[in-house]
C-alpha cells in the first residue's frame, strides 16, 4: 500500500532540511538547503534573505521544486517527496502573517524573532504546489516506486 495523504504530510513536516531547486536567467539549475520552512498540506512556506541568488532566480522564473528527504534511511524502505510548484513572494499583511504562523509552529524561535525585529531584510515565500511526486521503495523499484499527485 502506498503512502496516503496524511502520511505524506507527516513525512514533509518531519523533514529537517529541504533542498530548493531554482533556475537562473540562463536556465542553469541551482540547489540549496533550507531550514526555515514549514508545510501546510502540500503548500510550502519558506524564509530567506531578500538579496540572495535564489530570490533573483525566483523573480525571473517562479517554477521551483523542493526535495524532502530524511537522513539515514535504509534502501529497502527509502522514501523521498518532491513538491513542484510556483514560488510566490508574500507581500500582503495577511499572507505574511499566515507564513509566520505556519513557520512559527515548526520553529518557535523564528516567530519570536519576527515579533521582536520584524521581517528586516527577510522575504517569505509560498510555494503553490502543482505536483507532488513520492518515491517509495517499499512499493518496488522503477515505476512501481513512484506515485504522482497532480494538484489542480
Amino acid at each position: 500500500m502506498s503512502l496516503e495523504k496524511k502520511e505524506i504530510e507527516a513525512y514533509l513536516n518531519q523533514t529537517k532540511y529541504v533542498t530548493l531547486a531554482t533556475v537562473d536567467e540562463k536556465n542553469v539549475p541551482s540547489q540549496r538547503a533550507l531550514g526555515a520552512f514549514a508545510v501546510d498540506g502540500y503548500t510550502v512556506y519558506f524564509n530567506t534573505q531578500a538579496n540572495t541568488k535564489k530570490t533573483k532566480d525566483i523573480g525571473q522564473n517562479s517554477n521551483v521544486s523542493l526535495l524532502f528527504q530524511h537522513e539515514s534511511q535504509e534502501l529497502s524502505t527509502f522514501v523521498n517527496v518532491l513538491v513542484t510548484g510556483k514560488a510566490v513572494a508574500l507581500s500582503t499583511e495577511a499572507d505574511i502573517n499566515e507564513a509566520v504562523q505556519v513557520i512559527g509552529q515548526r520553529n518557535v524561535r523564528f516567530k519570536e524573532r519576527i515579533a521582536e525585529n520584524g521581517l528586516g531584510n527577510n522575504l517569505l515565500y509560498r510555494v503553490e504546489p502543482t505536483e507532488v511526486k513520492v518515491l517509495d521503495f517499499k512499493q518496488g523499484v522503477g515505476p512501481n516506486a513512484i506515485k504522482i499527485i497532480a494538484i489542480n
